[in-house]
């Protein structure tokens, strides 16, 4: 069971996937407001793996908004706070628990060092034009156990198409420093070893560029049903590893399906 990203309340899809798709500061008036999503999401067992599962996700959240429309927020996400420094602006703030690598999910990883849970900082600002949304966003593993410095520009659009159906589209770039790509790809002389692949060290810079694609209906005033699918191309750190080049690929697709309740 894993914890669900919903695609639901901004639009570029987090980590700008976190922030124009994650359902992190969703209240809109101010005092309490709380949140559960069930679904499923189906993706890569590690990046560039051609390697592919499907799995139960779930999503509890509780929100507060203050006065002056700052909102804090918990659950399993994270926990964070979103406000407007100015109009059509917005800045959120993040703690989020981030799952290590599970080796197990494909054979090619078997012999490699585990990547270990961590924790990463992340901040992100939208900038709001009409339907559309432009933001910047970083992410920084702060217990250094491998996930490094990520950097997002992104943009997205979001149309309704009736009172209760919506649809969204969103497209980010993604830079990263040597120690993320080499967690996500590199192979030391040990996993060179074990696994019969050869060696291959990482270099920092631009990771890849995603697309998506996603549904929203409202069932209710309170319960939303989403789909989201997006698709992921990356650049030569990535694609030029063997575990990309050799046995896994460069593009990559993810899917999530599922309801949100909010109370």
């Amino acid at each position: 069971m894993r914890i669900l990203n919903s695609r639901k309340e901004s639009l570029l899809i987090l980590p700008l996937s976190l922030c124009l798709a994650a359902p992190s500061a969703f209240a809109e008036e101010q005092g309490w407001s709380f949140r559960l999503g069930l679904g499923a999401e189906y993706e890569p067992a590690y990046v560039g793996s051609d390697e592919y599962s499907t799995e139960a996700g779930f999503l509890l959240g509780a929100a507060y908004t203050t006065a002056n429309d700052v909102t804090w927020s918990v659950g399993t996400d994270g926990i964070g706070v979103e406000f407007e420094p100015f109009e059509a602006t917005k800045v959120k703030l993040n703690f989020e628990y981030e799952f290590g690598r599970d080796n197990a999910d494909d054979p090619i990883l078997t012999g490699f060092k585990e990547v270990e849970d961590t924790v990463e900082f992340q901040a992100v600002i939208i900038r709001e034009l009409g339907n559309f949304e432009i933001g910047l966003g970083l992410q920084q593993d702060i217990r250094n156990r491998g996930k490094g410095f990520v950097g997002f520009v992104g943009a997205g659009y979001e149309k309704s198409l009736t009172d209760r159906l919506s649809w969204n589209a969103s497209v980010d770039v993604s830079f990263a420093n040597s120690t993320h790509m080499n967690t996500e790809v590199g192979i030391t002389a040990a996993d060179a070893a074990a696994s019969g692949l050869s060696s291959y060290n990482a270099s920092g810079g631009y990771k890849g560029t995603s697309f998506g694609l996603g549904l929203d209906y409202a069932l209710t005033d309170s319960t939303v049903l989403f789909a989201n699918a997006s698709i992921e191309t990356y650049g030569s750190s990535i694609s030029d590893s063997p575990l990309v080049r050799d046995h896994g690929s460069s593009t990559t697709q993810e899917a999530s399906l599922g309801v949100l309740f909010n109370f």
